[in-house]
Order: C-alpha cells, then structure tokens, then sequence
C-alpha cells in the first residue's frame, strides 16, 4: 500500500513538473540542489532546458552532475558551455575543477584554471587551484607563482587563504629540492 502511495505522489509530481515553467523547473532544481538531492536536481535542470535553453540552468545542471559524481556528462555539458562563452573564467575555474578533481586529468585542469585566470571575472581561487594542479606536476616554482598571485588577489577572509600561505612556502622549498627540468 504505502509503495502506490509513494508511486502515486511521484506520479502527481511529475505531472505537476509537466506543466512548470522553465523558470519554476530551474528554481525547483536549485532547491534540490542545495538540498543535496542531486538525482532530483538533475531531472528538473534537465526539464527546464527541455522548455528552454539558459546558460546558467545549464551552468547549475553541470555542477549538480559533478556533485552527483557524474564526471564525464558534467565535462560534457561544461564543454558545451564554452564553446558559446569561451571567454568566462568562472566557467572555465568550474571545468578545470571537475578535471582535476573528478576526471582526475591534470594537464587539462592546468590549461582549464589557466584559462579561468585569464578571462574575468578571474576569480582569485583559480590561481590557488591553478597552483595546486601545478603542485602535483611538480612544477614548484610555477606553482609558487600562482600562489603568490592568489595571496595577492584573495578577499581577506577567503576559506582557502590558510592552505594557500602554506602551499606557497611548500612550493618554494620543494623548488630548491627539485631536480632541475630536463633538457
């Protein structure tokens, strides 16, 4: 009994979502998304964008898919993102994230987070995270760079501000151990 109960309410819901605006489909996402209940976030983004194309329903479809640990369609719909708004560097801070975190690719995180310091709004986070993808390349005076440019950049009571003092001294001491790069 309580199974067709629950059927039933599902069924009522999703008629109701039929006839959502884009927009009511977009907030509903939204709620569920900051709810953590990915699955649900991700088929009302999905139903809004059927109604109607947005950027920014779709720039919250892609965080609510990598949130999911659905890596590879999250990239998908980042890429396609891009290609219509190449020069967004918080796109592009979002995307090079995904890479290193989730597709665990970090020669395409650093060309990602290196183009997320380069286009606006240049969010000061992407030279941190540029320098920790660097960091694991071993490329420690780089890596250095970008933190000094982070530390230089970061509004005062940024969450990462701490970890970026201390990669930053990490890196100029691991860049006086280092081997020199070959030739």
């Amino acid at each position: 009994m309580r199974g067709i109960l629950l059927t039933l309410i599902a069924l009522a819901s999703l008629e109701a979502c039929h006839k959502a605006t884009p927009e009511e489909l977009a907030q509903a996402g939204m709620e569920r998304h900051r709810a953590h209940e990915f699955a649900q976030a991700i088929e009302l983004y999905r139903s809004s964008l059927e109604l109607h194309e947005d950027p920014t329903v779709r720039a919250s479809l892609a965080r609510a898919l990598a949130a999911a640990g659905n890596f590879g369609e999250a990239a998908k719909e980042y890429q396609r993102l891009l290609e219509d708004e190449p020069q967004n560097g918080t796109l592009w801070h979002d995307y090079g994230v995904l890479l290193q975190t989730g597709l665990r690719d970090l020669q395409a995180a650093e060309e990602a987070l290196f183009n997320a310091t380069k286009y606006p709004p240049k969010p000061p986070v992407a030279s941190y995270d540029l320098g920790c993808v660097l960091m694991q390349l071993g490329r420690y005076e780089e890596a250095g760079a970008c933190f000094d440019a982070a530390l230089n950049l970061a509004p005062p009571k940024s969450s990462w501000l701490e970890d970026a003092q201390a990669r930053q001294v990490q890196s100029y001491l691991l860049a006086k151990k280092a081997p020199p790069p070959p030739r």
